[in-house]
This record gives structure tokens, sequence and C-alpha cells, in this order.
């Protein structure tokens, strides 16, 4: 907790902690446990698992959070290919 106050670099500061609890909707999840929210006003952000890092963002959710139309809004859980490999940061 002591650290989540004092440092925004290794988890959510407490500001977006209150934030979410009271604006953010939530929209789904990813394979590395990152949490994506919306508010009311369109405003969209993502809560990382672990550090903070742009990298850890999958491209289906990277799409989703710059705006761009893609299947997720319509389906939390995309159907992966065989011949898909998993995503590495």
């Amino acid at each position: 907790m002591i650290k989540q106050i004092f440092t925004w670099w290794n988890y959510q500061t407490v500001g977006t902690f209150l934030y979410t609890i009271f604006f953010g909707k939530f929209i789904g999840k990813d394979q590395a446990g990152n949490k994506y929210y919306e508010s009311k006003n369109g405003k969209r952000w993502v809560i990382y698992n672990g550090e903070i890092n742009a990298s850890k963002i999958d491209s289906d959710w990277y799409s989703w959070i710059h705006f761009t139309p893609n299947k997720i809004e319509k389906k939390h859980e995309l159907e992966k290919y065989d011949w898909q490999k998993p995503r590495k940061p």
C-alpha cells in the first residue's frame, strides 16, 4: 500500500484507484491480467497487472483503447487461431 501511495510506476495511484471505483465500468481483462475500464463520458484506461509498461497491452486491446473499431466491443473474448502465437511483451 505504501508503494502505491508514493510511486506511480509500480501500480495504479490512489487517485486512479478512486476514479476507477466511482466512475469506471469494467470492460474486460486480457491474457496478461490487465484490466480495461471505460467511464460514462467515454474515457478509457487500463490498470496494469504488475509493473506499468505500455508494451503489455495486447494488440486487440491497443486498438480498443485508441478508439479504433474492432471486435472487442461486441465480444470480450476473441477466438485465437491455431496459427497465432501467444503475445510476448
